[in-house]
């Protein structure tokens, strides 16, 4: 059920990455996950996302700004059950229950988040759990998930509670400042350390205690690991709070191909002779094809649209193994021509991984907005870079990467957007390859592979798509060789009758 569906709206906010900065230097959860553009695109979430503790925080706030003389929290339930992305606009809700309250988040028409809290004084005294110091991190941890079954420390809050109490002030002054910062602890303690740098905070259940020792700073102990799902459970105490709070560990993001796992895989030389541009060349499959034509011969232009550090480690490696490779800024929603323009040659094909966010929670079986957002890309942006390259040289192939998605058969749920634009852009590159000769696009519907958005998604145990990629790239490079073999066959043919 949506939040808001029959409750009014308590409080609506739009996260900013200020808003991010400010929580993050506050909390010590500094996961590139919520502060980094190009980071956080290689993982589940796809774009920075609002911190899960942050939203609970500004929900107990609100709560606290709304109902005044509310009496002392003895216990929250909180589950965070989708990514609120920064930029989004968030709404909570409050539903008065027998216990107390249930606090709803939703973004877009979806739950993304649900806070029980049950009211009345706290019914027992903290018990400390033993544990050694826990340096605060400078980094997040990237840890293997084996060692985290052993760990456990006692982590000081990154600042003073009153300091975090001024984000929070309603919230501080009900629950009191340390409590506050206890659950700003729990953050960056899945964020930073235990997950650490692939992690994803799912719950957590405290109960109010009373603080036998003042101490800034939250213990923890890890009570349950199962590999199966990568789960982590904690058990945690600090700031007049206990309890156990729940996390996964991601599955890392698809590891870069080397050059030198490429070279043998194609003929020397075979693409020599060829101009290639590839939009969105700078990670995945993109990167992968970007390789297999300069290892091959090719002249490589490899696009970006945020990544520029990531398509400049491409080219480097690219040319330090003796190929040829320029970067490109491009933007797949932009007009194509002026961003064509910083060109030195104009290609003989181009291949398109350009994409926005695949996977994305929505409340509706169709949500036209978003079916919007992928026509723009894999229709609109495709068909106004084929225009732009045609106008530099007719005879240019290009590769479309559809997807299995479209067959019904094949089709995760949640999909349906995606799978729809994928089919409307398979119909166009059937109709530029009648209208446009001697331009030509080869179309391939690609299977699910391991890359950035599936890896953290699916898991790690779908294939490399080097093996997938090459065969695609050879048919594509093929085409100028073909059109020219017909072009001559049918001069020969025509001059035969004529004679």
């Amino acid at each position: 059920m949506p939040a808001g569906a029959d409750q009014p709206v308590l409080a609506e906010r739009t996260f900013s990455e200020a808003d991010q900065t400010r929580f993050a230097a506050l909390s010590g959860d500094r996961n590139p996950i919520h502060l980094d553009a190009v980071a956080a695109r290689r993982t589940q979430a796809g774009e920075p996302v609002v911190h899960g503790v942050h939203l609970l925080l500004w929900g107990l706030d609100a709560l606290a700004r709304a109902e005044p003389a509310l009496p002392p929290m003895r216990c929250a339930r909180a589950q965070f059950k989708h990514f609120a992305a920064v930029g989004e606009t968030v709404a909570v809700t409050a539903k008065p229950t027998e216990a107390g309250f249930v606090l709803r988040f939703a973004a877009a028409g979806m739950t993304i988040a649900q806070l029980a809290v049950d009211l009345g004084a706290a019914v027992k005294a903290a018990e400390a759990l033993s544990a050694e110091p826990v340096p605060t991190p400078a980094e997040a941890r990237d840890l293997p998930f084996e060692a985290m079954a052993e760990m456990s420390g006692r982590l000081s809050f990154a600042s003073p509670p009153d300091a975090i109490a001024t984000m929070f002030p309603a919230a501080s002054s009900w629950l009191g400042a340390r409590r506050v910062a206890a659950l700003a602890a729990t953050t960056l303690l899945v964020g930073m350390v235990c997950p650490g740098l692939h992690s994803i905070y799912a719950g957590l259940t405290v109960e109010a205690c009373d603080e036998r020792a003042v101490r800034d700073g939250l213990t923890f102990r890890v009570t349950a690991t199962d590999p199966r799902v990568r789960l982590v459970r904690m058990d945690v105490a600090g700031g007049g709070l206990a309890g156990v709070v729940q996390s996964y560990a991601r599955i890392p993001p698809a590891p870069h191909v080397p050059m030198r796992d490429l070279a043998d895989v194609v003929e020397p030389g075979e693409f020599h002779g060829a101009t290639a541009l590839v939009i969105g060349g700078s990670r995945g499959l993109g990167e992968v094809t970007a390789k297999l034509l300069a290892a091959g011969g090719a002249k490589v232009m490899v696009s970006y649209r945020v990544g520029s550090a990531e398509a400049d480690a491409v080219a480097h490696e690219i040319r330090t193994a003796g190929g040829i490779c320029e970067t490109l800024a491009y933007d797949a929603s932009l007009p194509a021509e002026p961003q064509l323009a910083a060109l030195t040659a104009a290609p003989t094909h181009a291949y398109y991984f350009a994409t926005p966010k695949i996977f994305r929670a929505q409340s509706g079986l169709f949500v036209r907005p978003r079916l919007d957002e992928f026509l723009d890309v894999y229709v609109d942006g495709f068909f106004n870079l084929a225009e732009a390259l045609r106008a530099r040289r007719e005879g240019v192939s290009l590769f479309y990467p559809s997807s299995v998605a479209v067959d019904a058969a094949e089709r995760p749920r949640g999909m349906l957007e995606y799978a729809m634009a994928k089919s409307a852009g398979e119909t166009l590159c059937v109709e530029m390859n009648q209208a446009l000769a001697p331009l030509h696009v080869t179309v391939d519907r690609l299977p699910r592979l391991r890359t950035d958005q599936t890896a953290s998604v699916i898991g790690g145990s779908l294939p490399s798509p080097a093996s997938r990629v090459l065969p695609f790239v050879r048919e594509t490079q093929s085409w100028p060789r073909r059109a020219e073999t017909r072009s001559v066959r049918a001069h020969s043919l025509q001059a035969g009758s004529a004679g």
